[in-house]
């Protein structure tokens, strides 16, 4: 394999239904120069043997297999094996566009004290039965302030750089939003924050995710307010958005057409409705 300077992260579980989203996304990509390494995090199901025939048609894929370890110690682990400069996360059953991997690699490479880089993508949210573009803000301070409010984007369409990484310890052994703690401990270690404004992927929700089926909705959310306020208090945000968080409890209680105005007037979520294009 040639030398690159990127490495594609996925992790997987029992990911068979999913075959025909990352990986294609990933090999079709306009950018060539990276590997792509996907851990199979103790599959019980056909997805190890599918796997290893990517690694026969395609030299940029390597298949780990070290057993069942869990989500961030998965990502730990792909992450330790990568001799790259940046890291691209792309989870199995999300899609990213073919210029995603050469937009994010060239604005990191223009932009030295950016230590993450996202984008703009489309949101399907089976749970709710809802499809809308997201659109995260594109400077540093307002996708700070974000963190107050929700997750400012999402995990599986990020690059970042490995030094970042490596820097704030991987990513922390805890069950859940392992992606927020990690971007807090980047802002902290004075990396800035940036998103492309252009749409480079899907990212569905669903029921079988594993988000979903280790917490319950109301447990979610609760989870989510205690790291919105420890973001808060560790980038020395302003005290009153506390109400971020604090609402947040009550947000789960609400039906389906109130969040969605709840999410977009006073949390300023930035979306766009497909059926409206």
């Amino acid at each position: 394999m040639n030398s690159s300077n990127l490495s594609v992260v996925t992790t997987v579980y029992n990911g068979e239904l999913y075959f025909n989203r990352a990986v294609p996304s990933i090999l079709q990509q306009t950018y060539t120069n990276f590997e792509f390494i996907i851990v199979d995090d103790g599959s019980t199901d056909c997805t190890a043997q599918q796997l290893r025939e990517f690694t026969q048609n395609d030299q940029r894929v390597r298949v780990l297999s070290p057993g069942r370890l869990g989500r961030s110690q998965a990502l730990n682990y792909a992450i330790e094996q990568s001799q790259a400069d940046y890291i691209a996360i792309q989870d199995f059953d999300d899609i990213s566009y073919p210029e995603r991997l050469r937009l994010q690699v060239e604005f990191l490479e223009a932009h030295p004290d950016v230590g993450l880089v996202a984008c703009h993508y489309v949101l399907v949210d089976d749970n709710r039965q809802e499809q809308y573009i997201r659109m995260p803000a594109t400077e540093h301070q307002q996708l700070v302030r974000t963190m107050a409010k929700c997750v400012p984007f999402a995990h599986t369409l990020v690059t970042y750089r490995k030094k970042a990484w490596m820097q704030a310890g991987g990513y922390p052994d805890v069950d859940s939003m392992v992606d927020l703690h990690l971007w807090i401990a980047f802002v902290r270690l004075g990396w800035r924050l940036a998103t492309i404004p252009q749409v480079l992927g899907e990212h569905w929700v669903h029921p079988n995710s594993f988000w979903h089926q280790q917490f319950n909705y109301i447990k979610q959310q609760q989870k989510l307010a205690r790291i919105q306020w420890q973001a808060i208090q560790d980038l020395s945000l302003p005290l009153w958005m506390g109400v971020y968080p604090l609402g947040r409890y009550l947000y789960s209680y609400m039906p389906k057409t109130l969040k969605r105005y709840v999410r977009r007037t006073l949390a300023q979520s930035k979306e766009e409705d497909m059926a409206k294009r």
